[in-house]
């Protein structure tokens, strides 16, 4: 019988959901003696961008009914915002990057 596989974003949601409910596997000692150089990798990299999808969940909002004040509360509120600014950064450079501009 042929084993299923898990897609990379069915992944990156069980991390994310593990990752919410302070689960401590992820970082467990036993956990990460399973996994090899690689996939102890690979599993830094789904963690990350798992928490950058619940960073980013936290700020997704509907701001057409909600005045500056109440938007930059929400934004400033997040536990995330640290997070966010600088994948923000991380990107505002790459895209100057592929401009030429730097």
């Amino acid at each position: 019988m042929a084993k299923a596989k898990l897609t990379k974003e069915q992944i990156t949601r069980i991390f994310e959901i593990l990752i919410e409910k302070n689960a401590p596997i992820l970082t467990h000692q036993k956990f990460r003696g399973l996994l090899d150089r690689d996939q102890n990798l690979a599993t830094n990299q789904i963690i990350r961008q798992a928490n950058g999808n619940i960073a980013y969940r936290t700020v997704d909002f509907d701001v057409i009914d909600i005045n500056d004040e109440e938007f930059w509360a929400r934004i400033e509120d997040t536990p995330y915002n640290d997070l966010i600014e600088e994948n923000a950064a991380a990107a505002l450079v790459k895209m100057a990057e592929k401009l030429g501009v730097v």
